[in-house]
């Protein structure tokens, strides 16, 4: 309605001012005083300050309504915040005289207020904001926020009492975002595991029955670094949504690391003892630990032919409990092995002294080329 009266006013002061300069001119042709309407001219310098206010007054009103029409997946907050700020620089450069009028206090006040939810709604507009945390604004605000909704529109968000709980809310919009940090660096995990496989290397001519080395140690320093990140996750205040899959996936690398530790160790005694008691002279010296060592042989390529079909490094290791119950019992078995075999050449050495000076490998390989035991004697 102030449009149709600023208008309407306009329009008529227009018509009397028309009257007025053709007075004037009358009077100065006729040579006579020219009549002063002091009124006249106030209402003609107010009525400039108006139309300054009122093109700004409509402008701000119409932009802020429509705001409101807007579908909340669309706001886009920071060109609405540069909007009001616009509209407040104009509000500033404004005359004096005008900043005491009703219209002009209205305004600035329509501007204000929208402008104090602008920070929260920032907050509220970010892509970290899940369902979880509408749920607590709406359990803290007593409000239904319908998101998923696809008309729903800003008016829907501001229609709630935000600024009551303003800190509250600010709270629950941080934590999203540190909720997504730890669950963007969890899934990083995740996503490395899924991909790292063994390496296997070839041993003898009997195929690929070893991990390789190099790689193996690779991947236990990648699996400290994915521990310490997760380490990290675990002491982070706002876990709680992925605290129980942290902890899963802490057990799951903790385990595989101590999986490929045994691992490593049956391996480097396996190779070991596979050159005493697979042919050889020492073999038939110890017929009973070679009888061993071929069942712990059997279950070695038993383990190898599982790593090739489960090449994924955490998978093979904790998927089941297979390597978690053969490593113990096979590493015990070749310590028994080893055990015998050191036992076998400590007899050798008190029957021949001077192989005290001689390492144990070095010592296999004299025994071992020694198929003939009278070469010893």
């Amino acid at each position: 309605s102030s449009g149709i009266n600023a208008e309407y006013g306009q329009v008529k002061f227009d018509d009397m001012w028309q009257k007025y300069e053709t007075y004037s001119g009358g009077e100065e042709l006729f040579g006579l005083t020219v009549t002063e309407y002091p009124e006249l001219h106030k209402i003609k310098r107010e009525l400039n300050l108006l139309q300054k206010l009122y093109g700004l007054y409509n402008d701000v009103i119409n932009t802020v309504n429509g705001y409101y029409d807007i579908l909340w997946v669309e706001v886009d907050i920071e060109q609405i915040m540069n909007e009001l700020n616009d509209f407040q620089n104009k509000c500033r450069k404004l005359p004096k005289g005008l900043k005491d009028w009703e219209a002009f206090l209205d305004l600035k006040k329509k501007i204000d207020d929208f402008n104090e939810s602008c920070p929260l709604l920032e907050m509220m507009a970010n892509k970290a904001m899940e369902k979880r945390h509408w749920q607590r604004i709406e359990d803290l605000t007593k409000y239904k926020f319908d998101i998923e909704s696809e008309t729903f529109q800003l008016r829907d968000i501001m229609k709630a009492p935000l600024l009551t709980y303003k800190e509250d809310i600010e709270d629950i919009c941080v934590a999203a975002v540190k909720e997504r940090d730890i669950e963007g660096k969890l899934k990083q995990v995740m996503v490395e595991w899924s991909t790292q496989d063994f390496s296997f290397g070839t041993f003898k001519n009997r195929g690929e029955m070893l991990l390789k080395g190099n790689e193996t140690a690779e991947i236990v320093s990648l699996m400290e670094d994915s521990l310490m990140i997760l380490g990290s996750l675990l002491s982070n205040r706002y876990n709680a949504p992925f605290k129980a899959n942290i902890q899963k996936w802490v057990a799951n690398l903790t385990g595989t690391t101590e999986i490929i530790e045994q691992w490593m160790l049956v391996q480097n005694l396996w190779i070991y003892l596979e050159a005493v008691f697979v042919g050889g002279d020492i073999a038939k010296q110890l017929p009973q630990e070679a009888k061993r060592f071929q069942n712990i042989d059997k279950s070695w390529a038993k383990i190898m032919a599982y790593a090739h079909e489960n090449p994924n490094v955490v998978q093979c290791c904790v998927g089941d409990e297979m390597l978690a119950q053969l490593l113990p019992h096979l590493l015990e078995q070749l310590e028994i092995c080893q055990k015998s075999l050191t036992g076998y050449l400590e007899k050798k050495r008190l029957l021949f002294p001077r192989f005290f000076f001689v390492s144990d490998p070095a010592l296999l390989e004299i025994l071992g080329q020694a198929s003939d035991s009278h070469t010893l004697r």
